[in-house]
C-alpha cells in the first residue's frame, strides 16, 4: 500500500469506529451528547486542544511502542520505523514522551528510538 493509500485507509478505519461506536450507544440509549462526544475522540478532533482526546493518542502511541514497535521493527526497514517513531513521537503529549522513555526496548528499538529522538538517520 502507497502512502495515499495507507492516509486513506486511517481515515476511512476511523470513520467507521465514530459511526459504528454511535450507532451502538444510541441502541443502548447513550444521549446523543455522549454518542457526539465518543465520535469526537474516535475521529481524534483538536488533538492538541482537548485533553481527552491527547489522552487517547498517548495511550494509542504508547501501545504502539510497548507492544507493537518490535514486531513492525523486525519486517520494516529501519528508515521507515524512524520515520514511525518520529510521527509518534510528534503526536505524543511531553508526559507521554517522559512514559515512553521508561519503558523496556530490546537493543534494536533502543537504537531505532535515539535515532528517531537524535538524528533521524536509521542505525547501522
Amino acid at each position: 500500500m502507497d502512502r495515499a493509500g495507507y492516509l486513506k485507509w486511517r481515515s476511512d478505519l476511523k470513520k467507521f469506529h465514530a459511526e459504528t461506536s454511535g450507532k451502538i450507544l444510541r441502541e443502548v440509549g447513550y444521549s446523543e451528547d455522549t454518542v457526539r462526544r465518543v465520535q469526537e475522540l474516535n475521529l481524534k478532533l483538536n488533538l492538541r486542544s482537548d485533553p481527552e482526546t491527547q489522552i487517547l493518542e498517548d495511550g494509542l502511541c504508547l501501545v504502539f511502542l510497548q507492544y507493537q514497535f518490535a514486531g513492525l521493527a523486525a519486517k520494516t526497514a529501519p528508515e521507515k520505523m524512524v520515520t514511525a517513531v518520529q510521527k509518534s513521537w510528534g503526536k505524543m503529549s511531553p508526559a507521554a514522551r517522559a512514559a515512553a522513555l521508561k519503558l523496556n526496548y530490546t537493543e534494536m528499538e533502543q537504537r531505532l528510538l535515539a535515532s528517531a529522538l537524535n538524528s533521524g538517520t536509521p542505525p547501522a
